[in-house]
C-alpha cells in the first residue's frame, strides 16, 4: 500500500476558488478550527471603583485575585437584604475558593474603596498546575474542599452584621437594619477616641488615622469595616468629614468633633427611651425642618425672648412653584408632629399669608442636623434593604 508523505512545513493545499466563493480545503486535509478567546498568561492588573462589583454570587468562576491596594466587602443575599461575610484588605487573596474547586461564587464582592488588584486567570494557573506532582495537586484539591465546606458552616452562623428592628414602625413589619443605633454608638466613640488621642489638626478639622479607626472599631468592637465605611459616607454627606483619595490611600478629615460628641449623646439618649417616646420624625416632617433652616434668615431673632418667629405661609409660598396647579412644598396639618416633638412652637393661624410659629434658631439648627444625620442612615439602610451597594 503506497502512503503519500507530507514534507515538513509544507503548507496545505486548497482548490482555488471562483469570485465570490470562499475556498475550500483539498482532499485529505482538515478544515480549519473557529478560533476561540484566548486568555493571556500571566498576571493581569485590574482596577475598580468605588461601589462598582468585581465578582456576583452565583456567577461562574474564571480567576481569583491579590488585593494590591484599597478594601473589598465579601457579602451574601439572604431573601432581599446583604450579610456582611469578611472585608478583604491590601495583600489578601479573594475569589480562591471557587477558582480553585470549580463551584459557582458563593458570595459577591464589591469595593469599598478604590481597588488595584492582580488578576490569576485559568491559563495561567494551569501553567503552573501543570508543573506540579499528582500528589501535590491532590493535597491542594483535599484543602481547598474542607475550607469550602467550613467556609460553608461559617457563613450559615453568620448573624454579626445584621440587626431586626422588632418595632412598631412601618406597620409592625420586621425591617433589615445594616447599620444599627449600637453600630453607629461603637462606630462614633471610636472616631472621636482616634480624634481625641491620635488625631492631627490641619486648618479647622482633624486629621483621623483610618488604619487606627479600624482597628479600634473593627477589630476591637468587632464591627464590620463595611459598616465603618458607610458610616463615614454618611458623615461626609452631611458635610461633618471630609474624605480625599491619595494615590490610592484614603485620607479622612474630621470637620466637626463637637457634632460626633453631641450625636453620641442624642443617640444614648434616644436609647433610654420607649420606643413610643423617641425623637422619630417622618421623611414629610423632615423635609419641612429642611425648608425652614433654608429660609430662617429671613427672619430676625427676638434678642429679649431669644425666639424667631417663622411666618410658615412666606416659606410656603417661595418653594411654590409659579405655575397653575403646581403643587405646594407642604401642607399645614403636617406641623403637629413637629409642635408635639417640641421642635417648634404652636401655630397661629391669622391669615392665609400670615401662619407664624417659634423658634429657638439655635436649638432648631442643632436638632436639624441631628436628624438630618438620622435620615442618612435610614436611607443608608434602605439601599442595603433592597440589595444595594454601600451607600453613597
Amino acid at each position: 500500500m503506497a502512503v503519500t508523505v507530507q514534507k515538513p512545513n509544507q503548507p496545505n493545499q486548497t482548490t482555488p476558488a471562483k469570485p465570490g466563493q470562499p475556498q475550500t480545503p483539498a482532499a485529505g486535509t482538515a478544515p480549519a478550527r473557529p478560533t476561540a478567546p484566548v486568555q493571556p498568561l500571566g498576571p493581569i492588573v485590574k482596577r475598580l471603583k468605588k461601589g462598582e462589583l468585581l465578582f456576583a454570587e452565583g456567577e461562574n468562576s474564571r480567576a481569583m485575585y491579590l488585593l494590591k491596594n484599597g478594601m473589598i466587602r465579601i457579602f451574601k443575599k439572604k431573601g432581599d437584604t446583604n450579610i456582611e461575610i469578611d472585608t478583604i484588605r491590601s495583600g489578601q487573596v479573594l475569589g480562591e475558593l471557587a477558582f480553585l474547586d470549580g463551584n459557582p461564587r458563593s458570595a459577591s464582592g464589591e469595593a469599598l474603596i478604590e481597588c488595584e488588584l492582580v488578576e490569576i486567570s485559568g491559563p495561567t494557573f494551569q501553567a503552573v498546575l501543570s508543573k506540579m506532582p499528582d500528589w501535590l495537586k491532590m493535597l491542594l484539591k483535599t484543602v481547598v474542599g474542607r475550607l469550602r465546606t467550613a467556609s460553608t458552616r461559617i457563613r450559615q452562623l453568620e448573624t454579626a452584621s445584621t440587626a431586626i428592628d422588632y418595632s412598631d414602625k412601618d406597620g409592625g413589619k420586621k425591617g433589615y437594619v445594616f447599620l444599627s443605633p449600637i453600630d453607629v454608638l461603637k462606630i462614633a466613640s471610636s472616631l472621636l477616641l482616634v480624634a481625641s488621642r491620635n488625631g492631627t489638626r490641619i486648618g479647622g478639622g482633624t486629621d483621623i488615622r483610618v488604619g487606627l479607626l479600624n482597628r479600634y472599631a473593627n477589630q476591637i468592637m468587632g464591627i464590620p469595616s463595611a459598616k465603618i465605611t458607610t458610616f463615614l459616607d454618611v458623615l461626609a454627606q452631611i458635610g461633618v468629614l471630609t474624605m480625599t483619595d491619595t494615590n490610592g490611600a484614603e485620607k479622612v478629615v474630621l470637620d466637626d468633633v463637637d457634632f460626633v460628641e453631641q450625636f453620641i449623646t442624642y443617640l444614648n439618649e434616644e436609647n433610654l427611651l420607649e420606643p413610643s417616646k423617641r425623637h422619630d420624625i417622618s421623611v414629610k416632617a423632615f423635609m419641612v425642618m429642611s425648608l425652614i433652616v433654608k429660609h430662617l434668615a429671613k427672619f430676625p431673632k427676638d434678642e429679649n425672648t431669644g425666639l424667631t418667629t417663622i411666618n410658615l405661609a412666606e416659606i410656603q409660598k417661595a418653594e411654590t412653584p409659579a405655575t397653575p396647579n403646581a403643587k405646594e412644598p407642604f401642607r399645614m396639618d403636617e406641623f403637629p408632629e413637629l409642635v408635639k416633638l417640641g421642635y417648634i412652637g404652636n401655630i397661629a393661624i391669622k391669615s392665609s399669608e400670615a401662619v407664624y410659629t417659634n423658634i429657638k434658631s439655635e436649638t432648631f439648627l442643632q436638632t436639624y442636623r441631628l436628624q438630618r444625620a438620622v435620615m442618612a442612615i435610614n436611607a443608608a439602610n434602605e439601599q442595603k434593604r433592597k440589595g444595594g451597594g454601600a451607600a453613597k
